[in-house]
């Protein structure tokens, strides 16, 4: 497609974003890998396509879900940082992930071992239990928008993807199927409702991304998609109309674990009312197959698990997969919270604290240990988390808690910033938004400003 920003190698968008290579390209638009000026770290551009910002109703609602959107924040989803919406062109800035997405994977190194499929799939659902709590849908959970990559202390991080894309929980079922004439999604992964499959009245809801996920689970065990068409319309009638194929017939010879294709095939029924009911317990379901928690894979142990010495817990026992293995986890875990905490690292407490809940004995120490540490965080990292915040509570507190900091005069104009985007938001008058604009010109609000105004002419 034509891009109609214009964007190449070298070219700087708003301002602060040096365009460095493009990545691909898709459904919804472009992609590209950029700089960001002022933070020195490299972020994803993602050009919107034009014929889907046409329409008023669409890009209103855009709007407010790209809203939504930048207010997501776990280990397990990639961020969106920014966005802009104009007559020349609309893009979204996302986090960039050095890694590989589940089918690069894949193609590089064939089926995935149960225990890493596993692994991948339950941090996958710790990010859609992270959305759909907070009222938003992916939907379009794929090979494609699931991510493999490793963080500063070689641990396997799997990051969801294309959130920008997300819906609204209570945006009306037949708002969510299509805009502007393009299907959202991919047929390969969809589920039936999303194909129509719904009563009137009814709106999606988490079960449609578990769906997704079903599908791309049963790819990543059986080198196979549990569907096979050459034609989007042939993947949307075996979706509505056919069941998936039994492991047997999809891959014969091979010894699964018991219990392990009920899972898949639970989540992949056409009545969603006969699925998992969330995340959680689809999660729950997968933690027998886990070879240890999800999030500990090392590098090492990653590799390990590939070339086959601990490659799946296919042929184990049942008394290796019931709760005194789950303790054991438990106990391990508990005692990486107390290593973490003893080595003062935020990063790590702060994951561990995301992927298990409130109430839980791991969840629960990781929050106690990060309370006991926050004032040992390292400054750099608390700047770009405040930036990324922009409030003025947010600029206060790091004031207080750096005084000498290098990035204090900054921070000071970043708050001052703040406070006058924030009595901007509370009188929400275009005198206001104008007078916003012209003293912030170059602002870390400048943008979102900028959307108001125009929606008060």
């Amino acid at each position: 497609m034509p891009n109609p920003l214009g964007l190449g190698p070298g070219t700087v968008l708003d301002g602060k974003y040096e365009i460095l290579n493009r990545l691909g390209g898709g459904g919804m638009g472009d992609v590209f890998k950029a700089k960001h000026l002022h933070l020195d770290v490299f972020r994803c551009i993602k050009v919107m396509k034009e014929g889907m910002m046409s329409d008023a109703g669409y890009r209103a609602r855009f709007l407010r879900e790209a809203r939504m959107a930048t207010q997501i924040h776990h280990p397990n989803i990639a961020v969106v940082h920014d966005f802009f919406i104009g007559d020349g062109g609309s893009y979204m800035v996302t986090e960039f992930i050095d890694g590989t997405t589940v089918r690069q994977w894949s193609a590089a190194h064939g089926r995935f071992p149960l225990a890493l499929a596993a692994d991948v799939a339950v941090q996958v659902l710790a990010g859609l239990d992270h959305i759909h709590r907070r009222g938003l849908l992916h939907r379009d959970i794929s090979a494609d928008n699931v991510m493999l990559s490793y963080d500063a202390d070689d641990h396997l991080v799997v990051k969801i993807i294309d959130l920008g894309i997300a819906k609204d929980v209570n945006t009306p079922a037949s708002e969510m199927a299509t805009q502007a004439g393009i299907l959202i999604g991919n047929p390969k992964y969809m589920s039936p409702e999303q194909l129509g499959s719904i009563e009137d009245g009814e709106q999606l809801d988490g079960r449609a991304d578990l769906y997704g996920l079903g599908v791309v689970l049963y790819e990543m065990l059986l080198g196979v998609p549990p569907f096979i068409s050459e034609t989007p319309q042939g993947y949307i009638m075996k979706h509505l109309t056919q069941p998936p194929r039994r492991f047997r017939e999809a891959s014969a010879g091979d010894d699964w674990p018991a219990g392990l294709e009920a899972v898949i095939f639970r989540v992949l029924e056409k009545d969603r009312r006969n699925r998992y009911a969330d995340a959680r317990e689809m999660a729950a379901a997968l933690q027998p197959f886990l070879s240890a928690p999800a999030g500990t894979l090392t590098r090492d142990a990653v590799n390990n698990i590939r070339r086959g010495p601990d490659q799946t817990l296919a042929g184990a026992t049942p008394v290796d997969t019931t709760d005194a293995r789950a303790r054991m986890f438990e106990l391990s875990l508990i005692e990486t919270v107390r290593a973490k905490e003893a080595e003062g690292d935020r990063q790590a407490l702060q994951r561990l604290a995301e992927a298990h809940p409130r109430g839980t004995p791991v969840g629960d120490a990781a929050r106690e240990a990060l309370a006991r540490v926050g004032r040992g965080e390292d400054e750099e990292a608390v700047f770009q988390q405040t930036w990324e915040s922009g409030t003025s509570a947010a600029w206060q507190q790091f004031i207080a808690a750096h005084p000498n900091s290098v990035h204090a005069e900054e921070a000071r104009r970043c708050r001052q910033e703040a406070v006058d985007f924030e009595l901007a938001l509370a009188t929400d008058t275009a005198t206001m938004w104008r007078a916003f604009v012209k003293a912030w010109p170059e602002g870390r609000h400048r943008l979102d400003a900028d959307i108001r105004l125009r929606a008060k002419k």
